[in-house]
């Protein structure tokens, strides 16, 4: 298990980073798991401190396992570096690796044998679930740090693929107690702003077990100690200074530049860095430039047995060859069995100086040689090479090829890449490949919709739709409607989903019944379902499951009984609907029907949170997102939505921490998914007093259309931010666009968010009629229009037989109760403090089923009409109630709403209009007298007076004066 290179290569300095690399070694040794995450230009030293780095680990009692990534162009092998690490471990230790795959079978998909062209497939129920995948990675390396700690060096991330990051990423978190530590490392050079490393780096450098170490150029003295190292003859000294000025510090140049003026006369070393490293090949025979050549073109590493296929040169002569490159320090052999350039820069410049004919010839032979399996290969190799010596037929086989090996591994991401290039090489006669046009759209459709680029699918399958003849069979039209209409439904295009529904409804209607009409009936039921027609759902859902029983597939038709279970739900009995979801789960389980497994899972949670049953709603979205990253489905449909949904539970349960974490991403979360994730951590930064997030729900503009949760999600705490800001303006325009954005999605006015939305519209009214007294009839009368629309939408809004839930039931409340606050505020038509109490208290109420920081909002509101009602007693209360809630949540615009009413005892805490108002009090103004002067209502002025008698602890206006000028409050 040891990958321990061996280098004449002096090492120069570096003390300090090799000393950093292996104090994470030795930490390892004491069960204390730690990363380092390396970087450095081309040609810096990373490979040789690596070399030095895995040699101390080997002294130390380490296994050291090494892999490489490699530059495949668009779309390459999803965990190369991994199949690397547990090929060689197999070739090597083949009973160790025996022992993993006992434990853990999911490692069998990296191993190279299992990936090749023509091999068969590992023996695995169902699709390999993404999560099982990484589990089983983590599991084998600490499994295999119990017999000896453990060194993992990852090489070269910068080409890595996005499926190797991602892994990459989840075993830096999962980094607790094991023998392990792991190396990463990339150039820096190379990560130009829109590199997809850098989102990763930080993300993992925020860690506490990772640290970076930046190997920056050599010093002059390190230079001038290494060129030393390398001239077995001094040269002049201009010479010399001439190298150490050209390399810069760069330990690969200084060997080069030495190289090349070892070779004659060092005036005569080329100006450029492409002329000076291929000098290093003039005085090497034809042989062995064609060779150099060969090995460059496929890529910086190659098989010996894939060389000998490709090289055209018999045994004997390309041993030679190859002698003629190590004995040279072109290339280098590790004694597996393969040949590597030692420097990248170097394969790269001999590839960049080949003929376009001659980079055609060699990809083309090496391309027959893995089409002809004459050499083991992976698809994706095939595909490279393929492409590249423009052999159309051979390249579009292989990258359908490919895109089916990465979604065996969970890698959906590469799988995309591969089948959009195989469309695009998609042949124009269609009976010149076996592969079915339609199965490699809805295919790549599918892995688009698993990347969380759904939009990307939705354009994929219209444009395939556009372009069918008029004649085309009805199932191949059928075929790509369903997976339109699935993914439109998904992301609330709720008008284009009905319509491609109905229009599949239309092509099988009269065929013979199959599971495949099975389920364009059960899709259609769902849709009907979704757009208020729960008759004609219930009918077609029926129809569904009749068909598929008839056909013997019932597991075809499992999305119907999903339906069946919402229909039961919405005719008032959730405990059946529970209980149909349930079963509807575990037979989408043992049907290995994984989207409609994670549906009812999610479905059953969020009825939870629509019955008010939050408790229960966290714990089956908890289970429902574990099994939708267990399935590999944590990013498509209702994975996602699970997560969201379970953060925002856990929101309004006042679990604020855990919620953030829940809706936190990373380097592994896609940007559609992370943005909707954010929406929910806006609500937590809001509710804790970071104005900022109006501006961040703003800069995520461009997702709006895409998911409408998000600006439904994001609304309130940008309103509330607005409001702190006393820029109610600015508040109301949002409300005003998102309430736009989600008529047009929605195809309608009468969407129960829009409840919430004119209660938080009414709270800005209320804010706003403070400050300007001499608008209070316009903004009472936009109030009366708030409070018609939110009492339309709770009747228009719910589809025939569906009540109002606890959650509308609540933001009406609030509607309402901010309704009189305006009024009471404004002094229009005031209601009584018996009526104001009583409409805060019903709201408080309402609240109560669990809504921890909207009922202590609600008893805010109900304190101050206690408290002008004269309730002082009742009022502290009330205020104590949610003074606790805010401490305990770190709600500070909730605290500074209470003020000292939060802790009544002393009298801090009085505003800058309070001590205002005070000060005039003291000097015998009536109310009328302050309104006046200050140019505020007569009822704003009450509610001041209120709250400085409550601060103060006193019944009376005297009191309040007396304590004043005690206290010395009006200095």
């Amino acid at each position: 298990m040891d990958d321990v290179p061996w280098t004449s290569t002096p090492l120069v300095g570096r003390s300090t980073e090799m000393a950093a690399m292996l104090s994470a070694v030795d930490d390892a040794r004491t069960r204390r798991a730690g990363a380092i995450l390396l970087s450095g230009d081309a040609g810096v030293g990373k490979t040789r401190l690596l070399d030095e780095v895995a040699t101390g680990a080997h002294e130390r009692g380490f296994g050291v396992l090494v892999g490489h990534c490699t530059d495949f162009g668009d779309a390459g092998l999803p965990y190369l570096p991994f199949s690397e690490i547990f090929g060689r471990l197999a070739g090597e230790r083949p009973d160790l690796v025996e022992s993993v795959l006992t434990n853990f079978p999911a490692i069998g998909r990296l191993l190279p044998t299992h990936r090749l062209i023509g091999a068969q497939p590992v023996p695995q129920d169902g699709p390999l679930d993404r999560a099982a995948l990484f589990d089983a990675v983590l599991g084998a390396l600490t499994a295999l740090s119990t017999s000896e700690p453990l060194l993992v060096i990852v090489e070269d991330t910068h080409w890595a693929d996005d499926s190797t990051r991602d892994l990459i990423g989840f075993l830096l978190t999962r980094l607790t107690s094991q023998r392990l530590a792991l190396i990463v490392s990339y150039r820096s050079d190379d990560l130009h702003r829109r590199h997809p490393l850098r989102r990763p780096i930080a993300e993992w450098s925020r860690n506490p077990r990772v640290r970076r170490v930046n190997l920056n150029p050599l010093d002059a003295a390190e230079s001038r100690t290494l060129l030393n190292a390398l001239l077995p003859d001094r040269l002049p000294e201009d010479e010399e200074r001439r190298i150490l000025d050209r390399a810069g510090g760069n330990a690969f140049f200084t060997e080069e530049l030495v190289a090349a003026a070892s070779m004659g006369d060092g005036s005569a070393v080329p100006p450029d860095l492409a002329d000076l490293l291929l000098v290093r090949l003039d005085p090497l025979s034809d042989d062995a430039r064609q060779v150099a050549r060969v090995i460059a073109v496929a890529g910086r590493r190659v098989s010996h047995q894939l060389l000998t296929a490709v090289a055209g040169l018999p045994d004997r002569e390309l041993e030679t060859a190859l002698r003629e490159l190590i004995d040279a320090h072109i290339i280098e052999h590790p004694g597996n069995a393969s040949y590597y350039f030692r420097h990248a820069l170097l394969a790269e410049a001999v590839y960049d100086d080949l003929l376009p004919g001659e980079r055609v010839r060699q990809h083309a032979a090496y391309a027959k040689a893995l089409q002809d399996q004459t050499v083991a290969g992976t698809a994706a190799e095939l595909a490279g090479h393929a492409t590249r010596s423009h052999d159309l037929v051979t390249a579009f086989e292989a990258r359908v090829r490919a895109g089916q090996e990465a979604l065996s591994v969970a890698a959906p991401q590469e799988a995309l890449k591969h089948y959009e290039m195989a469309l695009e090489l998609f042949p124009a006669d269609p009976a010149a490949t076996s592969v079915d046009r339609t199965w490699l759209i809805v295919d790549t459709a599918m892995a688009a919709t698993l990347s969380s680029q759904h939009l990307r699918a939705v354009k994929l399958l219209r444009k395939a739709l556009a372009d069918l003849p008029a004649d085309a069979p009805i199932k191949q039209r059928a075929e790509l409607l369903l997976p339109l209409s699935d993914i439109c439904l998904v992301i609330d295009h709720d008008q284009e989903a009905n319509e491609a529904a109905s229009q599949a409804f239309r092509l099988v209607a009269d065929e013979p019944a199959s599971a495949f009409k099975a389920k364009v009936i059960a899709l259609y039921a769902r849709v009907s379902d979704a757009l208020g027609r729960p008759m004609e759902a219930e009918r077609w859902a029926r129809e569904a499951l009749h068909i598929a029983r008839e056909v013997g597939q019932e597991s075809a038709a499992g999305d119907a009984g999903i339906t069946l279970a919402q229909l039961r739900k919405r005719a008032g009995d959730p405990v059946a609907a529970a209980k149909q979801l349930e079963e509807a789960a575990v037979r989408a389980q043992l049907a290995g029907d994984a989207a409609a497994e994670v549906r009812s899972r999610y479905l059953l949670g969020s009825n939870h949170f629509d019955l008010g049953e939050l408790v229960a709603a966290k714990a089956a979205l908890e289970y429902a997102a574990q099994r939708a990253g267990e399935l590999g489905r944590q990013w498509a449909a209702y994975g996602f939505d699970a997560r969201r949904m379970l953060a925002l539970t856990q929101f309004t349960l006042g679990e604020w921490d855990e919620a953030a974490e829940t809706a936190r991403a990373d380097s592994m979360t896609p940007s559609a998914a992370a943005a909707g994730l954010r929406s929910v951590g806006l609500m937590v930064r809001g509710g804790r007093g970071d104005t900022s997030v109006a501006e961040d729900l703003q800069g995520m503009r461009k997702w709006w259309s895409l998911d409408v949760m998000l600006p439904l999600i994001g609304l309130q705490p940008a309103v509330e931010a607005y409001r702190q800001l006393d820029q109610a303006a600015e508040g109301e325009k949002l409300i005003a666009e998102v309430s736009a954005q989600l008529e047009y999605v929605f195809q309608t006015e009468w969407y129960m968010a829009k409840i919430r939305f004119a209660a938080l519209w009414m709270q800005l009214l209320c804010h706003r009629v403070v400050s300007e007294p001499s608008a209070a009839q316009e903004l009472v009368a936009r109030g009366a229009e708030l409070l018609a629309e939110g009492h339309a939408t709770a009747e228009k809004g719910l589809p025939p037989g569906r009540v109002l839930g606890v959650e509308g039931i609540a933001w009406l409340a609030r509607l309402e109760a901010e309704w009189e606050r305006l009024r009471w505020l404004a002094d229009v038509d005031p209601p009584t403090a018996e009526e104001h109490v009583a409409t805060w208290q019903r709201t408080a109420d309402a609240f109560g089923y669990g809504f921890v920081i909207e009922q202590a909002w609600s008893r805010v509101r109900l304190s101050a009409a206690l408290r002008a009602a004269g309730r002082v007693a009742d009022a502290n209360e009330q205020a104590q109630l949610a003074a606790e809630v805010g401490r305990r949540l770190g709600a500070q615009p909730l605290l500074d709403e209470l003020g000292s009413a939060a802790d009544p005892v002393g009298s801090a805490a009085l505003t800058a209009r309070e001590t205002e108002v005070l000060a005039l009090l003291a000097e015998g103004r009536t109310n009328r007298q302050l309104a006046r002067e200050l140019y505020i209502s007569e009822k704003t002025v009450s509610v001041h007076v209120s709250n400085i008698l409550a601060k103060l602890g006193v019944r009376s206006r005297t009191e309040a004066a007396a304590v004043a000028r005690r206290d010395g409050l009006l200095e």
